[in-house]
C-alpha cells in the first residue's frame, strides 16, 4: 500500500496512531528513501527533516536497535546534525552505547524534545526502565539501593538515606529490602520463550509503580 507523501501532518498522524514499536518503525522505514530525496534549503523542510529522523532514531531505540540507531546518524545530512534534537540523539546514543544510565535518563528529562518526538521519549524511557529492570534482577542477588535507583533513573542520594518512599517502590515489585545492610534482594523475573500476557502485563505494571516515582 502506498504511503501519504511526507510531511509534518503526515508525520503527526504516524505518531498518534495507535501502531506498535514494530508497525512504527517499519512505516517510517519506508519513508526514508523519500526524506533522503527532500532538500535541506527551505526551513519548512528542514524542519520536517529533523523532526522525521528524531522520531525514526526513537523508534530505532524502542525496538532495541542500537546498532542501527547508529548507522542511521551517520545517513542523516550532515547539515542537519547541528539542529539541537539531533544532537541531543547523539548525546543519546553516546550514552545508550556506554551504559551511562543516570546519563541516559538526564537526557531524556532535561534536553529539550520537539513536541512530536515527546511520547516517543517517554515510550523509549519506560522501555529502558523495563529492559534495565530485567538485567537487574537476572544479574543480581543483592545490589545497593543507590545504585538500584540510578539504574532505574530513581533519586539515588535519597535512596541513599533511605528515603521510604523509593524503599517501598522496590519491595512493590517483590524485592526484598535488608536494613541493616542496605541491600535490596531483586526478585528474578523469570523469561521463557514465547513471552505470555501475563508476564507482559506483569512488566506494564511494575513500570507503573516506577514512573510514580520519577514523574
Amino acid at each position: 500500500m502506498d504511503l501519504p507523501p511526507l510531511s509534518l501532518d503526515q508525520l503527526s498522524a504516524v505518531l498518534a496512531a495507535d501502531s506498535t514499536p514494530a508497525d512504527l518503525y517499519t512505516t517510517l522505514s519506508d519513508y526514508e528513501d523519500e526524506a533522503c530525496l527532500i532538500p535541506t534549503t527551505s526551513p519548512t523542510e528542514r524542519d520536517l527533516l529533523i523532526e522525521f529522523y528524531t522520531s525514526f532514531f526513537f523508534a530505532h531505540l524502542i525496538t532495541d536497535q542500537i546498532c542501527e540507531a547508529r548507522a542511521l546518524t551517520r545517513r542523516i545530512p550532515r547539515e542537519l546534525l547541528q539542529a539541537d534534537s539531533l544532537q541531543n540523539c547523539q548525546l543519546l546514543l553516546r550514552a545508550a552505547w556506554q551504559n551511562k544510565h543516570a546519563e541516559i535518563y538526564k537526557i531524556l528529562r532535561e534536553l529539550p524534545w520537539p513536541e512530536r518526538s515527546q511520547p516517543l521519549v517517554q515510550c523509549y524511557e519506560n522501555y529502558f526502565q523495563e529492559k534495565t529492570l530485567k538485567e537487574v534482577s537476572t544479574s543480581f542477588d543483592s545490589i545497593r539501593i543507590a545504585a538500584a535507583a540510578t539504574y532505574l533513573g530513581l533519586d539515588s542520594a535519597a535512596a541513599e538515606k533511605g528515603d521510604p518512599t523509593i524503599i517501598d517502590k522496590f519491595t512493590a515489585l517483590g524485592w526484598k529490602w535488608e536494613s541493616e545492610k542496605g541491600l535490596l534482594h531483586p526478585k528474578p523475573i523469570v523469561t521463557a520463550p514465547p513471552k505470555s500476557d501475563s508476564l507482559q502485563n506483569e512488566l506494564s505494571q511494575v513500570m507503573a509503580l516506577i514512573s510514580n516515582q520519577t514523574s
